[in-house]
């Protein structure tokens, strides 16, 4: 068996991100390791990524080609799904975990909790005493309690760090056995100024745009409590809902709860959209909405307050260290629709208020900007290389 040949490097280190799908992809997990990547390899890592040619995983969907165009070595391995299980948990591709048990010299990087490239992370550590790190991007109410003691036990507790992209991950994995003095917080990153609001001009009318960027996946997203929060709306004849993304299932019982709310009018489905079209989304909204039940970080929220909106979310997982409630944005219970409408309701009502939080949103994106987040992940990887 053949070793790869590392990189050049200028700063010394080599990272391996090992994840179970990589862009075009779509997914919060996806476009943090991209990001990352790009940013280390930037800063003189040499980087590289060991995925799977798996595009979504409900329906189970492979690449129909392999993308290349990156600056660093991208390397796609077969998925296959096991059995059926929720969340993808029963997908693997072998091939991973011989790349990852072939990378010598190297620091491996794995994401996602309970996820197959967190098992090959802890396997090729054990067997070649690789340094291994563990971003999880946890919800402490994702599942069982007990399910979530036993990945910790299996793919946590022996990292070398484990990286918790709030404090209060950060405690929620403390409480499964993590070792607190290998745990280190490092947020979600976002470049704002891809997301500068003066790029694209608003327009001036009468009705207002509501935006919701993320996959349409009604379990997680809270994407009924949505319609129907918009439906409660008492400001709900001047706004216009547009959902951003693709489906993932459940798409057409979400178009006919619109129907029966007699709200279908307000609400534009625009599917997936590349980059560019994204940002468009973002400068031409007035307020950005977030329902999700469950969301260790919620990157959107990033790119909503770096564009200059307004933010109304559910107080769940991460989003609290991310959203400023009452200075940034307005935080609502989960699975409350009167309390979303309430909160949309206020901000569709007064301009002025919209305006503070977008331009409080601006200055707090900037705090999770990359070339504030990488020096934390450089001091990080060279704590294991010494």
């Amino acid at each position: 068996m053949t070793e790869r040949v590392p990189r050049s490097t200028t700063s010394g280190l080599r990272v391996i991100e090992i994840t179970q799908r990589f862009p075009p992809a779509i997914g919060g997990v996806e476009r943090h390791v991209r990001d990352l990547a790009t940013h280390l390899d930037r800063a003189g890592v040499a980087v590289e990524i060991i995925t799977s040619d798996l595009y979504r995983d409900r329906p189970f969907t492979r690449l129909a080609a392999r993308p290349d165009g990156m600056a660093y070595p991208v390397r796609r391995h077969r998925a296959f799904r096991a059995f059926s299980a929720p969340h993808g948990l029963a997908i693997g591709a072998p091939g991973m975990a011989f790349d990852a048990v072939r990378a010598r010299g190297a620091i491996l990087h794995a994401h996602a909790f309970g996820r197959f490239p967190t098992w090959v992370g802890r396997m090729a550590q054990r067997l070649r005493g690789s340094p291994l790190v563990v971003t999880p991007h946890f919800d402490a109410g994702s599942g069982p309690r007990l399910y979530a003691r036993a990945v910790a036990r299996g793919t946590l507790v022996g990292a070398d760090r484990v990286i918790a992209l709030t404090e209060r991950e950060a405690t929620a994995l403390v409480t499964l056995g993590v070792d607190r003095a290998r745990i280190r917080v490092i947020p979600n990153g976002v470049d704002p100024e891809d997301f500068l609001p003066a790029r694209v001009p608003r327009p001036t009318s009468a009705s207002l745009t509501m935006l919701y960027v993320g996959r349409i996946d009604p379990d997680h997203k809270g994407l009924s409590d949505l319609l129907r929060g918009l439906a409660e709306m008492k400001e709900r004849k001047n706004v216009t809902l547009r959902i951003v993304g693709e489906d993932w299932g459940g798409g057409n019982a979400l178009r006919s709860l619109a129907r029966e709310l007699h709200i279908d009018h307000r609400v534009l489905w625009t599917g997936g959209v590349p980059p560019d079209a994204l940002r468009r989304e973002y400068a031409f909204a007035d307020l950005f909405v977030l329902s999700s039940h469950l969301e260790p970080f919620g990157i959107v929220l990033l790119e909503a307050m770096a564009a200059g909106l307004p933010v109304v979310a559910t107080s769940v997982g991460g989003i609290p260290e991310v959203v400023q409630d009452g200075l940034t944005g307005l935080l609502v219970p989960p699975r409350d629709p009167s309390a979303l409408a309430r909160a949309l309701d206020t901000l569709v009502a007064d301009p002025q208020l919209r305006s503070q939080f977008g331009n409080r949103g601006r200055t707090r994106a900037e705090e999770f900007s990359w070339p504030r987040l990488i020096p934390k992940f450089l001091e990080l990887f060279r704590e294991l290389t010494r």
